[in-house]
This record gives structure tokens, sequence and C-alpha cells, in this order.
């Protein structure tokens, strides 16, 4: 398995966005003629059943709250997922986003072809950029000529999706809902979590795009924690400590990036994961509770005690600063990427995961990736029959890891795109990076199987360790992830105003770390931000869960 090839840009800006809320933004209504419609309907809506693929066997198995498969191995066998070419013979176009160098254009790329002959379409694909979708997707949207399948993502701020949906794109809950999905296996194999992100006014709008259940941690060098006995506490007083002993000469504990260092230690002290309901009910937003202003308190302590590198808050060199000893830990947007990115830079570095702990009295929990997925792909209206066949065509594309198919998107052909290392990996050859590499990248986007855990996404000869390593972490992890609030519901006012309110409130977090700002202005922006749009988003996701009956 390849990495997808997002940036640390892109990765921490899903996490950090998703942090704040920003991950519901395309569930949000423009008017007020979905909103009541919206929440009528979500009371009813049945997510698709989960059905792991059961053709194939994983060393460590998966569960539905997000536990990642894990191979110790490629399969030697690979299977074969879907039974029949899914198309029909007619022309179809994507609107997705890339993560790496686009590929070489369709009337030149053999892979191309292949890919629309195992489909059984002439597929087209506009593959955006990042950064740019955001601009793309509104601009294609306005022309009028929709794509076949638009991905659409949860983090970029794209408006109007709610009657975007309902005006021009397929409503495909009756063919997915509960046991219906099973008519696609490889869509069956998505946990409910991935579906409920595509979930609006009530309804299932298309294929989402998984992506691991675990948001931002801290990694640590080991080289350096090891002088702390390893990166982990059992309180504040012990993390602090551990900072300091480990801080010295050329030498800093904790990447300067303060916003993230109190999202990450928010959950040592038990503060909501982005949305979360107090013990009335009523829904609170993460950087507003006691929770976070502990742990903000926490921050400008280790920042006082000189732990955090003298650097730009928003330095862009922190993770090779890591890697070469410069850093003790720094804020990834899951473990996996961590202890990836680690072995990338120096393949003896293998990233400690530092665990949520008991801060000063609360009980720590773990944030789960607001939705576990970076979006979905929607399905432009038309006869059962067509909607039914680009269901096809996306199953197709879910194929899991260990199947024929899946091989074949994510590598092309053997001896001309790929060849086996000396370990049974597919490599891609000079060839395979031209054609089949950004196309793969496009494709993933727009829907693919739930991740797993392999020795091929970790470089170096530990690759099989760091497989076992990191699934024991997503275990310990998962026993006291807690959920957000709001996922599959929706507030019109995020729309409007969320953005805005993200930005000044993780540079009041960074001034207020820094010394430029007092933690005495800290309650009162957000007092101010209540009439400013908070407190609509707050009633408006309060509706929305009152009429699910949550």
């Amino acid at each position: 398995m390849s990495s997808t090839g997002l940036s640390r840009r892109h990765f921490l800006g899903v996490s950090t966005a998703v942090a704040a809320g920003a991950a519901t933004s395309f569930l949000t209504g423009c008017g007020s003629s979905t909103a009541g419609k919206g929440e009528a309907a979500s009371a009813k809506v049945k997510l698709p059943s989960y059905v792991p693929f059961a053709k194939i066997k994983p060393d460590l198995a998966p569960n539905a709250k997000g536990l990642s498969a894990g191979f110790l191995s490629y399969p030697k066998e690979l299977v074969q997922s879907v039974a029949k070419v899914p198309g029909d013979g007619s022309k179809v176009s994507m609107l997705t986003e890339i993560w790496v160098q686009p590929p070489s254009p369709k009337g030149s790329n053999a892979h191309w072809k292949q890919v629309s002959r195992k489909l059984g379409v002439d597929l087209s694909a506009i593959l955006g950029t990042d950064p740019g979708y955001e601009e793309k997707f509104p601009a294609i949207v306005a022309g009028g000529d929709l794509p076949d399948l638009m991905w659409i993502p949860p983090n970029q701020g794209l408006q109007h999706i709610a009657q975007l949906l309902e005006a021009k794109m397929a409503d495909i809950t009756e063919y997915v809902s509960g046991d219906a999905v099973k008519d696609y296996p490889n869509l069956a194999n998505m946990t409910p979590a991935h579906w409920k992100t595509a979930v609006v006014n009530g309804r299932i709008w298309g294929a989402p795009s998984p992506y691991p259940a675990i948001g931002q941690v801290y990694g640590g060098n080991p080289d350096i924690w090891a002088k702390a006995d390893g990166f982990s506490a059992s309180g504040t007083a012990e993390f602090m400590d551990k900072c300091k002993e480990v801080t010295g000469g050329n030498v800093w504990a904790l990447e300067p990036i303060y916003v993230n260092a109190v999202a990450v230690l928010s959950q040592c002290f038990g503060a909501p994961n982005k949305w979360g309901r107090g013990k009335d009910g009523a829904v609170t937003y993460c950087m507003e509770s006691e929770g976070y202003l502990e742990a903000l308190n926490f921050v400008i302590k280790l920042k006082k005690a000189g732990v955090f590198y003298p650097g730009d808050p928003k330095m862009a060199d922190a993770y090779l600063k890591l890697a070469q000893g410069r850093i003790g830990a720094c804020v990834y947007a899951n473990p996996e990427g961590a202890r990836n990115n680690t072995r990338t830079n120096d393949p003896r570095l293998g990233a400690e995961i530092l665990l949520p702990f008991d801060a000063d009295g609360h009980r720590a929990n773990a944030h789960l990736h607001a939705f576990g997925t970076i979006g979905y792909t929607a399905i432009k209206k038309g006869s059962e029959k067509r909607v039914r066949m680009l269901l096809d065509v996306l199953n197709y594309l879910a194929a899991p890891f260990g199947s024929k198919e899946r091989e074949f998107l994510e590598f092309g052909a053997e001896g001309t795109d790929f060849t086996y290392d000396k370990d049974g990996y597919p490599q891609r050859t000079k060839k395979g990076k031209q054609e089949v590499e950004g196309l793969w990248s496009g494709l993933t986007t727009a829907t693919t199987a739930p991740f797993v855990l392999a020795p091929s996404y970790f470089p170096g000869t530990h690759a099989v360790q760091d497989v076992r390593d990191m699934y024991g972490v997503e275990q310990k992890l998962l026993k006291t992830a807690i959920p957000n609030a709001t996922v599959g519901h929706y507030s019109d006012a995020y729309t409007e105003h969320f953005g805005r309110l993200q930005t000044e409130a993780g540079d009041l977090v960074n001034d207020i770390v820094a010394g430029r700002k007092k933690i005495s202005e800290w309650k009162p922006f957000w007092k101010e931000w209540g009439p400013k749009g908070l407190d609509q988003m707050k009633q408006e996701f309060q509706k929305s869960l009152a009429a699910n009956g949550e």
C-alpha cells in the first residue's frame, strides 16, 4: 500500500480544520427551505450495513469503530472483488483532486485507457490540485455542465452543497441504505461512520473516501526521549519534567506550533472532540470548553519553561528538524503519518506516539478524526439504471487491499508499470510514476477502501514491526476515543461564519502563548463571538440532533 501523497499542509489542514468543526461545512444548507426538510428526514435514514470483505483475511483484524486492518506481508494470491465489468460503455466524467504530479494526459496514457477498459466506460477526469480545488469546484458548478461524479471534500469551504445535491445529484439512499449496500460489496466494506459523512438533509448522497480514524497526535523522536525514559507521561507534572529534561543545548522538546500543541494536549484535559455535548445535552465547541482553556494554560507554562523550539509558530521544516535531533516532538495528522515521516527522514527513527494522559483530575480521551473520511463522491442525477451503473464503477474503485482490482488501480500492469521488489511488494517503474501515480491519486480521492496498515507504507527494514506498533497504538487510542457529536448533522451558520472564527481563534492562541496577548482575553473572545455566529451554529446543530432523537 502506498501513501496518498497528501502534504503536511493538507494533513494538518484536515486535522486542524476539523478540530475546529470545519468538516461539517459540506453538510450545511444555505436557506430555510432545506433545513426543516433535512431535520425531519435525518431521523429516518438508515446507514448502510457494515459487511467486512470476507475473501481477504488480514493478519490483524479491523473493526467497525475504525481500527485499521493490518497486513504483515503482501498477499501472495490476490482475490477478485468485482464479478463483472461495471460499466455500460458510455462516457463518464469525474471531478476529483490529486496530491502528486499530474499523470500523462488521457490521450497518451496507456494505463488510463486500461482503467477505462476495466471499468467499462470512457473515463474522463478533471484533476484538481491542492490548493486550487476550492476555486475549481464552484467554477465548474457555475458552468452548469456537471461531471457524472463529483468529489465533495469536508474542509475546503465549499458552499451551497445541500442545495446542489438536491437540485443536481442523485439520492442514493434506497440503493445503499441498510442491507441494500450488499449489492456493492466493496462499498459495504466501509463502516457506518464513513457513510455518515455523506448524509445531507437526511439522505445519502455519495460514496465515502475513507481516512484513518485517529486524528492528530504528538510523534516523538525516540533518540531524544530515551533520555527521559520514553515519550510518555502519567500526568502534566511528569510531562513537564520530561520536556525540561530533554531540552538543552541545541535540542528543544516541542515544535513551536502552539495551536496544535493545545489541540492535542486538550485531549488530556477531557476537551470535546471538535463539537461535544454538555451534561444537559447542549452543544459545545471544543475551543470554548474549560478543558481547552486548561490545556491552553498548560501550554503557556510549557512555553515559559523554554521547551518549545524558538521559531516561527507556522514553521514548515519542523519534521526535518525532528529527524535531525533538534526537536523532540511534532504534531502529525495521525499515528501512521508520524511513523512514516520519521522513517522517511531517517530510516533509524520510528516515531513514538504520545498517548493522552489524565491531566490534573481530568480523564483523558483520544480524538477520533472528525469523520474518518476526506469527503465523498456524489453522482449526477439520471435514470436508476445509470445511477446504479455509476455505483458499480465506484464499487470497483473501492476495491480492498489484497484484491486484483486494487493492485491494478494503484500500480498498473506488471512489468510495464510496476515490478515486485524482493519482499513481494509492487514498486512503480518510471512509466508507472508518469502514467499511474497521478491518476491513482485522483481515483483514490474519489473513493477507496478503508485504510490498512501494511509494511509497504513504512520505509526501511522495520516495516513489519511498524505495522504491529501502529496497530497497537490504534487499539489503545480507540479504547478512550470519543466521537464528534455533530457528525451527520449540519449548521447553515457554519459556512457563513466559521472560517473567520477559526482563523481568529488560532491567531489568538498563538499570541497568548507567545506572550503578545493575555490569557484574560480568551473568555471575552468567545463571549464576543456568540452573537457573531457561534450561538447560531450551536443552535442549529442542537436542532438537528433533537430531530434525530440524539
